[in-house]
């Protein structure tokens, strides 16, 4: 069992483990805070569900604008200053966050503050997955971006458990460790991550190269598919959060296990999955991870237990673990070598229009139908459903897949 470890970790370059235990440290302090953040806006604020889901709405504009930005700036300033720099800027917000919930300050300015985050992450994003594509060579692309989440999840296992009882203390408390783990992971980048780029893009900054990557038609449908399933995605810490406390009437203990849950077979099943995609290809398991989605989040409308909420949160990661490898691979396939960023920042726009957008849409449909779970999970899980179909249909660029 040990070779077998130290076999896996030779495979690799270091600097991917440094990534990894990075999204570790990180993710365990946001997972402690952010699926929280949506329940001390209606709970505590009394701000209406419509009303979250419209800040998640702007953030997506906010987060759209980041990967792109980070796009650019990955392919011209480096990957490791640009991911240092977000996260030192990511820990200060935090701690602002923390003295905005401690003087219980008015919501539109701790949405402020979040959308700030939201910015600053969104800038980071594209330079973690360019800098993986850079060191991992193609042939073993799918297995190293599933690491990557396996370090995430990881953290995100530890994060939500936590939060749920720190929460009985204080909310506050949540942004101060949220904001001292980004900055450990700060100090793990600038301290073990040497720079991975080899040229830099040095072409003049003109917004319609930004946007060039669009004019890739196969790889814009691939990113359209993408946006449908990640707006169901976008469902998973606030309609879902706030769903299954208030209808279903677990408590907040319960939804952060139920949340740690989704870390715990993240770790256990991502290097299975990662290796189940590779032998069934990555469009069968884009398709797969699709419907694993569709089909968790309808049931959620028929459940009544927490038992069968469990059950439901491992049908819902399946399709987690299936899809977000598969489909950070295909962008890196089809990125030329010196646009990698730029590709990953443009696919960042689906995602974070989807993971914000996500929340407006199931906000509005449960302040419509919160008692008609049906048709609430339902409408979110057609979104998945066409997701399917639109994998299913154009495929990847790759033969054989």
């Amino acid at each position: 069992m040990i070779a077998r470890l130290r076999s896996l970790i030779a495979v690799y370059d270091r600097r991917l483990w440094t990534l990894f235990f990075v999204q570790m440290i990180v993710a365990a302090g946001f997972g402690a805070a952010m699926p929280f953040v949506s329940l001390y806006f209606y709970r505590v604020l009394g701000v209406s569900m419509g009303v979250v889901g419209t800040i998640m709405l702007v953030s997506a504009g906010v987060s759209a604008a980041g990967r792109i930005i980070g796009g650019e700036l990955t392919d011209r300033l480096g990957r490791k200053p640009l991911i240092a720099i977000t996260l030192g800027i990511r820990s200060v917000l935090f701690l602002g966050m923390a003295g905005l919930v401690y003087v219980k300050a008015d919501y539109l300015i701790l949405a402020l503050a979040f959308l700030l985050v939201r910015l600053a992450g969104a800038v980071s994003q594209p330079a973690l997955s360019a800098m993986v594509a850079d060191i991992v060579p193609p042939d073993k692309r799918v297995e190293a971006f599933g690491v990557l989440r396996i370090g995430g999840n990881a953290g995100w296992a530890i994060g939500p458990a936590l939060g749920g009882f720190l929460i009985a203390i204080s909310y506050s408390l949540l942004f101060v460790l949220t904001a001292a783990a980004t900055g450990i992971g700060m100090i793990l980048i600038l301290l073990f991550a040497s720079e991975s780029l080899r040229v830099r893009e040095t072409e003049r900054f003109v917004l319609r190269q930004v946007l060039a990557a669009g004019k890739d038609t196969k790889f814009l449908l691939f990113c359209l598919f993408s946006l449908a399933l990640f707006l169901v995605m976008g469902q998973f810490a606030s309609t879902l959060s706030v769903f299954v406390t208030t209808i279903i009437g677990i408590s907040d203990v319960q939804l952060g296990f139920l949340y740690t849950l989704n870390g715990i077979v993240v770790v256990l099943f991502q290097w299975p999955a990662v290796r189940i995609a590779r032998r069934i290809g990555i469009r069968r398991a884009l398709v797969a991870g699709s419907l694993f989605f569709a089909g968790g989040y309808f049931a959620v409308g028929l459940v009544h237990s927490y038992v069968l909420l469990l059950v439901l949160m491992v049908v819902i990661t399946t399709g987690e673990v299936l899809f977000s490898p598969s489909a950070t691979t295909t962008v890196a396939d089809m990125a030329p070598p010196d646009r990698t960023g730029r590709y990953m920042g443009f696919f960042g726009l689906a995602e974070s229009m989807g993971w914000s957008a996500g929340p407006f849409i199931g906000g509005f449909l449960f302040d419509a139908f919160a008692h008609t779970p049906v048709i609430l999970w339902g409408a979110i899980a057609v979104l998945g459903i066409t997701a399917a179909v639109g994998f299913a249909v154009t495929g990847d660029r790759r033969a054989g897949h």
